[in-house]
C-alpha cells in the first residue's frame, strides 16, 4: 500500500505510477487512469490531492464509497483494486485506490482500454489492444480463473463445499484427509482461491447467490405444449444460483413434466418405473453444459421441453479442434472450464473428459431410443434427446396394477415418488400446512418453491386441495 506523509508539494507532481485527482468528481477520469495502470506496471491514484502534490483531503460518506464501487463494476475483466482511506483532518480523508500490473490484459474500463505512458492516460491504440488480446489468448487465460470483486469466502455455500469433499472422499478422488480441512484450504485444494480472493470458478460452483453479479448462473426452463415454442408453454421457470442446485432444479423440473410409465413384470409384485428419458444421459447433457458452457456469455442455459423432445442449450460452441461429428465417437476433451469440470469429476459426478457425448449415445442406443441429436446455434452448443413416442397432454395418474412384460402405454403416471409420499402424509395426517409437510419429507431435502410446485402440481391434477393462502393454507387428500 502507498504511504502517505504529511505535503507533497515540491515532488514534481505526478508520475508514471502515481496520479493526483482532487476529489471524486473526477472519478470517471481516476478510473480511466486505473485501467491505463493495469494495462502496464500498475499504480495508485490518490484522491484529494492537487496536481502539485498538496493534500486537501476529501469528505467521504457511504454515498461515496457506493459511488467508488460501482465505477469499480464497469472493469472487465474484474479488476484486483484496493481501497484505502487515509484520514487527514476529522472530516477529510485521502482516497488511495491501489493496482498491481494486471496479469490478465487488456483491461477496460466503461467499455474502452487505456494505457499510461510516462504521466499521461490515454485511449489505447486498436491494434495494441488487439495485441494483447491475442497475447492473452495464447497464455490460455479463462474467464473461470479471474478473481472476482463481488464475493468472499463467506458469500459461498459452505454445506455444498463439505458436501462435495465427503463425496470426493467417497469416491477416492480426493485425500481423505481433505475432510478435516476448514473450508478455505479446500478452496486452495482445488484451485479455487488465489492470494485469499475467489476465482470465478468458486462463484459458479458454491455461490449461495449469484444474481446480479454472476447472471449467467442461470438456467431457464420451460415445458411447451406442442412441438413448437411458437406453440407456447403450460409451465415456465427461471432458476439462478450455483451449479449444484441448477442440476437440482432442472432435475426436479424434469421429473414433474416427464412422463414414468409403471408396469409388473409376470409373477412379480415389484412395480418397475420407466421414464421417458434415461436419467444418466439427460443428467450427462446438463453436467457438460455447465462444465462446458462459455460464462462470458450472460446467456442462460436452456431446459425445453416439446411433445416429441427435450432440448438443452448453453452458450459455447465447440472448439476448433473439434466437429460435431467428432462428439459422436471417442474424442479428445478440450474443456473450457477445467477448474468446474474438475470439480464435477472429483464428486463422481462425471468421469473422464471427453466421454459425455459418446456416453449419452450409448445410454439412449440402450433403452432403444433415437440417437440424440447436437447442432450450434445462435453462439451456443445444443443437445436433443427424442421420446419413444409423444408425451402429449397430462393424464390423470392411475394406481393399478398392470399385469404385462410391457408398459401399458395408455396408462402412463406423471408422479414423482415425493410426489407420492406427499400424498401418503395427506392420506395419513388428513390435513398439513406446506411446513408440516416439508418436515415429515424425511427422505428428501427441497426447497419451499419446489414444495410449492409439488403441490400446486397435484392440485391440478385433482388429487389435493388446500383451504386458506399464502403459508398458512391447509392442505388436503380429495
Amino acid at each position: 500500500m502507498v504511504k502517505i506523509c504529511g505535503d507533497h508539494s515540491g515532488h514534481g507532481g505526478e508520475l508514471k505510477t502515481v496520479e493526483f485527482k482532487t476529489s471524486t468528481a473526477n472519478l470517471s477520469g481516476a478510473c480511466q487512469t486505473l485501467c491505463g495502470f493495469l494495462n502496464a506496471d500498475g499504480g495508485v491514484v490518490l484522491i484529494g490531492v492537487k496536481d502539485d502534490g498538496r493534500l486537501v483531503g476529501q469528505h467521504v460518506t457511504n454515498n461515496t464509497r457506493q459511488e467508488i464501487a460501482k465505477e469499480f463494476k464497469k472493469f472487465e475483466p474484474a479488476a484486483p483494486i484496493n481501497v484505502s482511506y487515509v484520514p487527514l483532518t476529522e472530516d477529510q480523508s485521502i482516497i488511495a485506490i491501489e493496482v498491481p500490473a494486471g496479469t490478465h490484459c487488456p483491461y477496460i474500463y466503461d467499455g474502452r482500454p487505456y494505457q499510461r505512458l510516462e504521466s499521461s492516460t490515454s485511449i489505447m491504440p486498436q491494434h495494441l489492444y488487439e495485441q494483447l488480446l491475442v497475447k492473452r489468448g495464447q497464455l490460455n487465460y479463462s474467464w473461470e480463473e479471474f478473481l472476482t470483486e463481488e464475493y468472499i469466502i463467506e458469500d459461498l455455500d459452505h454445506d455444498e463445499i463439505r458436501k462435495t469433499i465427503k463425496q470426493a472422499v467417497e469416491a477416492n478422488r480426493i485425500s481423505e484427509d481433505t475432510s478435516t480441512d476448514d473450508v478455505k484450504n479446500v478452496l486452495l485444494r482445488l484451485e479455487l482461491l488465489k492470494t485469499d480472493r475467489l476465482k470465478n470458478a468458486a462463484v459458479v460452483l458454491f455461490g449461495k447467490k449469484t444474481f446480479p453479479y454472476f447472471d449467467q448462473c442461470t438456467i431457464q426452463m420451460a415445458r411447451f405444449h406442442g412441438n413448437s415454442k411458437l406453440e407456447g408453454f403450460v409451465d415456465n421457470q427461471q432458476v439462478c444460483g450455483h451449479a449444484f442446485k441448477i442440476l437440482a432444479e432442472a432435475n426436479d423440473f424434469m421429473r414433474r413434466h416427464l412422463n414414468i410409465a409403471s408396469f409388473y413384470q409376470p409373477d412379480s409384485f415389484v412395480r418397475i418405473d420407466k421414464p421417458t428419458l434415461p436419467t444418466p444421459a439427460v443428467r450427462e447433457a446438463l453436467i457438460n453444459a455447465i462444465c462446458h458452457r462459455n460464462y462470458q456469455n450472460h446467456s442462460a442455459i436452456h431446459l425445453s421441453i416439446f411433445n416429441d423432445r427435450l432440448e438443452i442449450w448453453n452458450s459455447g460452441v465447440l472448439p476448433k479442434e473439434l466437429t460435431i461429428e467428432d462428439l459422436k465417437k471417442n474424442h479428445t476433451s478440450y474443456p473450457r472450464n477445467k477448474l468446474i469440470a474438475d470439480v464435477f469429476y472429483r464428486r463422481g459426478l462425471i468421469e473422464k473428459w471427453g466421454s459425455g457425448t459418446t456416453k449419452m449415445l450409448a445410454i439412449c442406443q440402450k433403452h432403444g431410443l433415437p440417437e440424440p441429436q447436437f447442432d450450434e446455434y445462435s453462439g451456443g452448443l445444443s443437445v436433443k434427446f427424442f421420446f419413444e413416442e409423444p408425451i402429449g397432454p397430462m393424464l390423470q395418474p392411475i394406481h393399478t396394477s398392470i399385469s404385462s412384460d410391457k408398459p401399458n402405454k395408455r396408462q402412463r403416471i406423471r408422479i414423482t415418488k415425493r410426489q407420492e409420499q406427499i400424498i401418503a402424509l395427506l392420506e395419513r395426517f388428513n390435513e398439513l400446512t406446506a411446513a408440516a409437510i416439508q418436515a415429515q419429507l424425511s427422505d428428501y431435502s427441497i426447497s419451499v418453491r419446489t414444495l410449492r410446485n409439488d403441490l400446486i402440481y397435484l392440485k391440478r391434477l385433482n388429487i389435493i386441495d388446500s383451504n386458506g393462502r399464502g403459508k398458512n393454507a391447509i392442505w388436503f387428500k380429495k
